[in-house]
């Protein structure tokens, strides 16, 4: 409580806010307009041709290679603009500028998915599961699957395990390869 002199008498006045049911749609826009500016710079990375597990991505590859579509292939793994933006710069420190880097990753990934489809392309193969033999990494944003090894099967059963696949980059649950191994 505050005074307020008029004249000779000092008047109380209060202080305090009283909430009132008028003011409860202006208390919610201002808690709207408050989460939408943390959320201005915030990005939601998001990717097209991301699976929702690496079985699916298991089982495109095994589809790509019994279709030799070397394109559906070209689609399960990173592409330039997100390698570029979102991979290379939360990777270590290189000497290399980013472009340099996908040229080598993307020309490695062109090579592998040419042998992959010659070797396996006309082998009728079914996806039996995908394993990883090595531990995590993770990076700013994402992490990485490694040491992928794809198990198929032949018309006669017989299992074939196939380290053709690079890792798997895992954001905001979707998955997607970083590259074929290049043979």
């Amino acid at each position: 409580m505050t005074g307020q002199k008029v004249g000779q008498r000092v008047y109380e006045t209060n202080q305090y806010n009283d909430f009132s049911v008028r003011c409860l749609p202006s208390y919610l826009a201002t808690a709207v307009l408050l989460f939408s500016l943390c959320l201005i710079g915030c990005e939601w990375r998001t990717w097209e041709n991301s699976l929702d597990s690496p079985d699916q991505i298991g089982l495109a590859v095994v589809d790509a290679l019994n279709h030799k579509d070397i394109k559906k292939l070209n689609r399960l793994r990173i592409q330039r603009e997100e390698y570029v933006s979102w991979i290379y710069p939360a990777f270590p420190k290189s000497n290399f500028p980013p472009d340099f880097a996908w040229s080598n990753l993307n020309k490695n990934c062109n090579i592998g998915m040419k042998r992959w489809i010659q070797t396996y392309g006309d082998l009728n193969l079914s996806y039996v599961n995908i394993r990883f033999n090595k531990s995590d990494k993770y990076y700013k944003g994402f992490h990485l699957l490694r040491g992928t090894v794809l198990t198929l099967q032949d018309t006669t059963g017989k299992k074939l395990d196939l380290n053709i696949l690079g890792s798997i980059v895992v954001m905001n649950n979707r998955y997607k390869l970083l590259s074929y191994d290049d043979g």
